[in-house]
This record gives C-alpha cells, sequence and structure tokens, in this order.
C-alpha cells in the first residue's frame, strides 16, 4: 500500500489510473491560494505568480484549464470567467461582468466578506490594496482625447458611438451611455442622443472627481496631420477590350513615379486588348475587387464599355463605393456614364484620366468636404 499523503487539495493514495489525465495535465500554479493566505514579497515568489500562470496558459491550450477535472476547485466558486478556448461549462445569461443592471442577481464583489491583503507593517507604512483618488477620474482623458480632434474626427466618432449605440436594446443602457457622453462633452453627449433619437437629455452621470479642463493634444488627431504622399500606397485602373493605351500607360507611369502601385482590374480576369494591339493583364476582376481594396481609383473606357458596364451592378458600385469613402476617381468621358447610373454627381475629386498631374495629387488623400453629400453624420 501507498502511505497515505496529502500535498494542497491532493491526496496521494494511489497511482494514477491515467497520467496524462491526473498528471501531466496538473497545474501547479502559486496564484491560486485558499482565503486568508496572501503572498508574500519574494521576489522569485512574485515573478512566479506571473510565469505559472502564463506558462499554463501556453502548456494546457488555453485560459479555461482550472475546468480539467485534475485542476477543478472541489467547493463551489462564482466567477465571470465565460467562453475562450476550451470551455467546457455552459454559463447561462447575458451577464458577464459585475455590477450589472442587467441581472441583479449575478456574484458580487464583497467587500467585508471577501479577500483581503494582509496588512504587512513596514517601517514607514502599510502594506494595503488602495487606490488614487486620481483613479476615480473617468472623464478628464476622454474629454481631452475628444476635444484634441479635428471636426470631421469628432463627427465620425459621434456617429460610430451612434451606430453602436443604436444596437444595443435596452433603453436604460443607451440612456446610461449618453449620461457619461454628456460628462466627457456637452456637444458630443448632445449629438449622440439626437442620432438615438432621444426624446430628452439624461442627466448627466455623476463624477466621483471633478473633470479636468486639460490642454488638446494635436498628436492625437490623425486626419489634419497626414503627409501628403502616394507612396506605399495602391492605385487601380478600370479598363477594358479596347481602352486607350496611350492613357492606361500615362496613368500607370504617373502613380508608380510616387512609389505606388497599380492593380488593373477588368471585366474579366483574363484582362483586355488595348488599343495599340498590346494585351494587358488583369490583376483582379471587377466583381470580385472592391473599390475599397484601393486608396484612388482611375478608369478608361470606351464609350460603348462605358454603356455596358453602366447597367452592371457591380461597376455601379465599385464606382459609388469610391465615391462615398471620399476618393479621388479618374473618370473618362465613357465612365461617366456609369457615374450617373449609379447616381454620382461629379466634384471636384473627380478628374479627367488625362489629367493626371492633378489626380495623382488629389489621390494622396480623401476629399472629406464631400462626406456631408454622401452619409449622415451626428
Amino acid at each position: 500500500m501507498i502511505p497515505l499523503q496529502k500535498i494542497g487539495s491532493f491526496v496521494l493514495d494511489r497511482w494514477p489510473d491515467n497520467f496524462f489525465a491526473e498528471t501531466e495535465q496538473v497545474a501547479f500554479c502559486p496564484a491560486n491560494v485558499p482565503p486568508g493566505i496572501d503572498f508574500s514579497n519574494d521576489p522569485l515568489l512574485q515573478g512566479r505568480l506571473f510565469s505559472y500562470l502564463d506558462t499554463q496558459l501556453s502548456r494546457l491550450g488555453g485560459p479555461n484549464f482550472a475546468q480539467i477535472p485534475v485542476n477543478a476547485p472541489k467547493c463551489p466558486f462564482a466567477n465571470f470567467q465565460r467562453d475562450g478556448h476550451m470551455q467546457m461549462q455552459v454559463p447561462k445569461g447575458r451577464v458577464g461582468y459585475e455590477p450589472s443592471s442587467l441581472d441583479p442577481k449575478t456574484p458580487r464583489a464583497d467587500a467585508a466578506t471577501g479577500f483581503r491583503s494582509y496588512a504587512e507593517r513596514f517601517s514607514d507604512d502599510t502594506k494595503s490594496r488602495v487606490r488614487p483618488e486620481s483613479f476615480a477620474d473617468h472623464y478628464s482623458q476622454p474629454r481631452m482625447f475628444y476635444r484634441s480632434q479635428s471636426k470631421v474626427e469628432q463627427a465620425h466618432m459621434a456617429s460610430a458611438l451612434v451606430f453602436e449605440l443604436s444596437k444595443v436594446q435596452t433603453e436604460h443602457v443607451r440612456t446610461a451611455m449618453v449620461s457619461h457622453l454628456l460628462v466627457i462633452d456637452t456637444d458630443l453627449g448632445k449629438r449622440v442622443a439626437k442620432g438615438l433619437g432621444m426624446a430628452e437629455l439624461p442627466e448627466p452621470a455623476r463624477n466621483a472627481q471633478p473633470v479636468r479642463d486639460l490642454a488638446p493634444s494635436p498628436a492625437l488627431r490623425l486626419i489634419d496631420r497626414m503627409r501628403a504622399t502616394l507612396e506605399g500606397r495602391c492605385v487601380a485602373i478600370l479598363l477594358d477590350d479596347d481602352s486607350n493605351a496611350q492613357s492606361v500607360n500615362a496613368l500607370r507611369k504617373a502613380i508608380e513615379a510616387q512609389k505606388a502601385s497599380v492593380k488593373i482590374i477588368a471585366p474579366k480576369i483574363g484582362g483586355a486588348r488595348l488599343s495599340d494591339g498590346s494585351h494587358c493583364k488583369a490583376d483582379a476582376q471587377l466583381a470580385g475587387a472592391p473599390s475599397a481594396q484601393f486608396d484612388a481609383v482611375a478608369s478608361v473606357l470606351t464609350m460603348e464599355a462605358g454603356a455596358r458596364l453602366s447597367k452592371d451592378g457591380a461597376a455601379q458600385d465599385w464606382f459609388r463605393d469610391a465615391f462615398g469613402h471620399l476618393k479621388a476617381i479618374a473618370a473618362c468621358k465613357a465612365t461617366h456614364q456609369i457615374l450617373a447610373a449609379a447616381g454620382i454627381k461629379p466634384d471636384d475629386g473627380v478628374f479627367d484620366p488625362k489629367d493626371t498631374k492633378q489626380f495623382v495629387e488629389a489621390a494622396q488623400g480623401r476629399f472629406w468636404k464631400r462626406e456631408p453629400e454622401v452619409r449622415t453624420l451626428a
């Protein structure tokens, strides 16, 4: 008989029935301690508190290694560790966090009966688990971030909040979010509330610490700080049989001179025969290469090809998306048939392909002033 021995919660009274299931997958982790036991200041232990957990995540395949029978606790427990790789349990309900207004019956942290760190005395102070008062300032930095953005970026943020909150089915959650936004910036809160169709504004959320008006930081912006360059970008050229070879080659040369790449798009993946009799290979077929993939688009077509493609939904979408994403478009006379069919009213971001200099220069950025014409912003 093997003498009875206890190590932690393990009882060693027999040889393993299955070495892999009962021994190989054991996750010894010094971070797992029973209530009343705390961690010392030993530097080796402090390092292992991280490294052992990190090891178990990789050695045992994911965050749910505590559900492997040999590692599973024998006493009841409650936490919000849901989903993840190798999840063996089936948590129910919508809530995976606390506190939650959606389900007040979920487990809650308890300051009275929960775990308390040992208040070890030092020569000048006592070790304790505390948060600085500044931790309660949840709004100063978001306020600075929002106010540091350009007008376009602020509109994008407000519109993104409207888009995401419109998916939230619980009204009081939407209301609570707007109450926080009103503290961050009154204009932002009002814009989002209007975008959500709220009849009246909620009261701003109560802030535990005064909200500071920090100086805006231009470094947090993107749009008006971007370097005007085409280097490293990609421009698509749409062509078809009998497209003007001289125009296609001139566009390619001008784009590549700016260290950008060119992708040839055609209605057929086999490419097209150009006006000079040469064959131009296609990098992608029109229906399978959305214009969202490219930084700018150009089109060189015959009148016959333009008329035919103006009845093609893929061609209409190709230009409609490029226009809607505020990109520069080089459109020959024949291509304007497609633009008209797509409901696009050309603006100063639509160029003649022969004007390669202006098109290449415009392709270095976006036409932000076009945006109010193509979408509703908050």
